[in-house]
């Protein structure tokens, strides 16, 4: 998934819960942040395998859309470091659940997200200048709908 879908989902979700008076739109914008930072550990693998380039974000975003020299997922991705984070969570939960909440909605909608593989579907590809663009039909309909799902929040 792109960064617009990891922010957009997490933060629609979050937006429900600031109607239903269970949420600050600080918490809203944190779990919509929170569900595009976990992709740093993209940035992470590429300088830690990358042979050049080592520090540009542009590499990096085009080995993840394109090119794909290496695993770009870290472990927070997978098993023990879901379980990991997991933990984590439910002992911050003690101390701020609102936080923890926030935190989550951010983290594991990013995985499921991840794991929906929309990607592998129909693809729009194009170049934006040096950047290799590529989004599913499935995700243009979800960010669509997540954006009409915003509008309406905000006009209830």
């Amino acid at each position: 998934m792109d960064p617009q879908t990891h922010f957009l989902f997490p933060f629609t979700l979050s937006v429900l819960l600031i109607k239903l008076h269970l949420f600050s739109w600080q918490l809203a914008l944190l779990a919509g942040i929170i569900g595009v930072i976990i992709d740093l550990d993209h940035y992470a693998e590429q300088i830690a395998h990358a042979k050049t380039n080592r520090f540009s974000l542009k590499a990096t975003w085009n080995n993840a859309v394109r090119f794909h020299r290496f695993n770009q997922r870290s472990f927070i991705h997978d098993g023990i470091g879901a379980i990991l984070i997991t933990i984590v969570l439910c002992i911050l939960a003690f101390l701020t659940w609102q936080v923890a909440l926030a935190l989550a909605l951010g983290y594991y909608s990013h995985l499921l997200l991840d794991y929906a593989r929309l990607k592998h579907e129909k693809e729009f590809c194009w170049r934006l200048g040096s950047l290799y663009m590529k989004e599913s039909h499935l995700e243009i309909i979800l960010d669509i709908l997540l954006v009409i799902i915003l509008v309406i929040f905000f006009l209830i």
